[in-house]
């Protein structure tokens, strides 16, 4: 007779969801189900090797990986193994699931943006450049490789143009001093990245040149101080004698007063010379 572990396994590369869901839910304690004669493979890490989207949400809905992430022997954990096999769906799914694993690496010290350069998986790096806990550019596995070593590598020129665009740097060396242009697969491969990193290069200067024009005109600006504005310029026609009116209050509509028929008219200014004092009321 089959055991539940062989059992469940053959369910999960079967892509039987509802076997699956009744071994699971039968036996519990064989969730995670690691297979010690597969590098540890557990449960969510065959169902990302297959690529089969179902099967791994409802792992992950029966409580897989709660506790902690799981891990095969090579290091992987599931969102590597679906990094790897290029299956974006189901990475997509363990980035919003787990997103503090996104920056993790394996034994290796390869992590799962180096792992989708590597396979081609292009709609899954600006989910993880993005992710809560983003992948690191400068990032280097056991050899020095950065993740734009590793799509250079295996070719992938799209790859390449996105990590650039998000600030990957052409000139990182590797353990061998090799920068990830020297990794180019062919010659054509070589002279796009060529042009790649001329492209942006021309665009960082000129994105520099307009911050220091901004900046300039700002302390223009800030070092041109305020200007005092003459009656004329204002135009304030200036009134005789020591009654100086505002310019605000020359502009100022007056209020409207009730029943009055005939135009308002300005108290005449008070004439030159000593002020009478006040007479007391004795």
């Amino acid at each position: 007779m089959i055991n539940v572990c062989t059992r469940l396994r053959r369910a999960i590369v079967r892509n039987d969801l509802r076997l699956v869901q009744r071994i699971v839910r039968s036996n519990p304690n064989v969730l995670q189900n690691p297979d010690y004669g597969d590098k540890s493979n557990t449960s969510l890490h065959l169902a990302c090797k297959q690529g089969f989207i179902e099967i791994a949400e409802f792992l992950v809905e029966a409580g897989h990986d709660d506790e902690t992430i799981s891990y095969n022997g090579d290091g992987n954990t599931p969102l590597m193994t679906a990094a790897e096999a290029g299956h974006v769906d189901i990475a997509q799914m363990l980035i919003e699931t787990f997103p503090r694993c996104v920056p993790w690496a394996n034994s290796k010290q390869q992590d799962a943006l180096m792992l989708a350069c590597k396979s081609g998986a292009l709609p899954l790096l600006p989910i993880l450049l993005a992710a809560d806990h983003p992948a690191d550019l400068a990032q280097a596995d056991a050899d020095g490789n950065t993740a734009l070593h590793h799509a250079s590598a295996a070719g992938e020129l799209k790859a390449i143009r996105l990590l650039l665009q998000h600030g990957a740097s052409p000139l990182a060396q590797n353990r061998n001093r090799w920068t990830p242009i020297q990794y180019s697969a062919t010659a054509a491969a070589e002279l796009y990245f060529k042009n790649l990193v001329a492209e942006f290069e021309k665009r960082r200067v000129e994105g520099m040149k307009e911050a220091r024009e901004w900046e300039r005109e700002r302390d223009r600006q800030r070092m041109g101080g305020v200007r005092l504005v003459t009656s004329e310029e204002a135009g304030v026609v200036p009134s005789t004698g020591h009654w100086d009116w505002s310019p605000v209050e020359a502009r100022r509509a007056m209020t409207p007063t009730t029943g009055r028929s005939e135009p308002f008219v300005f108290p005449s200014p008070p004439p030159a010379g000593p002020r009478a004092r006040a007479r007391s009321g004795d």
